[in-house]
């Protein structure tokens, strides 16, 4: 177990103090025993993948856990939820991410572009839709890293790493901190593969005036008909 660990540990600690639940209730809710759930909250045992999609299936926040931040839901997810198809998706997260840099460069203060974490996601999609490749085989093309080296980078062996690849197992919570933390990838990328992410879209979206959410609104508002046109005719 990576010595970093040790933070989802206590995350899952903080998060049910939180929901203000029992170590039993909490149980139920990642769907094992009490005696296994005290000895993942204790860092004895690693949450596994099947334990982290009960988790979310009940409504847990696997982005907390694993980044510290909390998940929410922004106004650019919901256009996002608007759009039928992958390809669809694909397009209108291009369009946010260019509507996000016109705020920034309408709005006052004078704000630099969107980190690059933002342009390497947009990219990772792309490379979903063009290619059958897994998510994790994705990620390494895009980094151009070798199989040894993202088996390095998640503190695992090269036949687990494989594995993880081939899509034969999941990812447990530690394999996604280390994506994280080594690589800069939300978790909700591997669990399930949600192609975008859009969360520091959301926050720069949020710190705009109203005057340029509204005009924004606007020509992301056409942008999604146009979209959702095109959806219908594929």
């Amino acid at each position: 177990m990576g010595r970093d660990y040790s933070e989802v540990v206590e995350r899952l600690q903080l998060y049910r103090r939180a929901q203000r639940k029992t170590q039993k209730e909490m149980s139920a809710y990642l769907g094992v025993t009490q005696s296994h759930y005290a000895k993942l909250e204790s860092g004895a045992n690693v949450i596994s993948y099947d334990c982290l999609k009960t988790f979310e299936s009940n409504g847990g926040d696997i982005h907390f856990l694993i980044t510290g931040k909390y998940s929410e839901f922004g106004v650019l997810d919901g256009y996002m939820k608007r759009c039928a198809t992958r390809d669809g998706k694909l397009r209108m997260h291009r369009l946010m991410v260019w509507a996000v840099n016109l705020g920034l460069a309408l709005d006052d203060r004078g704000r630099e572009r969107l980190p690059e974490t933002v342009y390497r996601n947009l990219r990772l999609a792309q490379m979903e839709s063009d290619t059958p490749w897994s998510i994790w085989k994705s990620i390494r093309k895009l980094d151009e890293i070798t199989q040894c080296q993202m088996a390095e980078i998640l503190g695992i062996n090269i036949k687990r790493y494989v594995r993880l690849e081939k899509e034969i197992i999941g990812p447990d919570a530690e394999i996604l901190y280390q994506l994280y933390s080594g690589l800069s990838y939300a978790p909700y990328l591997a669990i399930p593969s949600a192609n975008y992410y859009l969360t520091e879209c959301d926050d720069a979206w949020e710190s705009f005036s109203r005057e340029v959410r509204d005009r924004l609104t606007s020509l992301l508002e056409q942008g999604l008909e146009l979209v959702r046109s095109s959806e219908n005719k594929e």
